[in-house]
């Protein structure tokens, strides 16, 4: 089975309203969308990150599968479950 991480990355993000003033506009772009994803370590390449939330051991299928940009990749780490 593959390892499960936590990566850390910043999202691209769309402005919540239609219409935003100047000053609105610059102290949103000056804040960061930091995203935590956890899930299986699909595969890791020079350009992607590739994580599935979810695995069908049956069937031998993944779930829910997110490519991240390397460039985007702030922290990588196991995961360590704390239940």
């Amino acid at each position: 089975m593959k390892p499960i991480v936590k990566v850390t990355w910043h999202d691209a993000q769309d402005h919540a309203e239609t219409w935003a003033s100047e000053k609105e506009t610059e102290q949103w772009s000056a804040t960061a969308c930091v995203i935590v994803s956890v899930g299986f370590l699909v595969s890791k390449t020079d350009r992607y990150i590739t994580l599935a939330a979810d695995w069908d051991d049956e069937d031998k299928n993944y779930g829910r599968i997110t490519k991240i940009p390397v460039g985007m990749v702030v922290d990588i780490s196991e995961w360590e479950a704390k239940l």
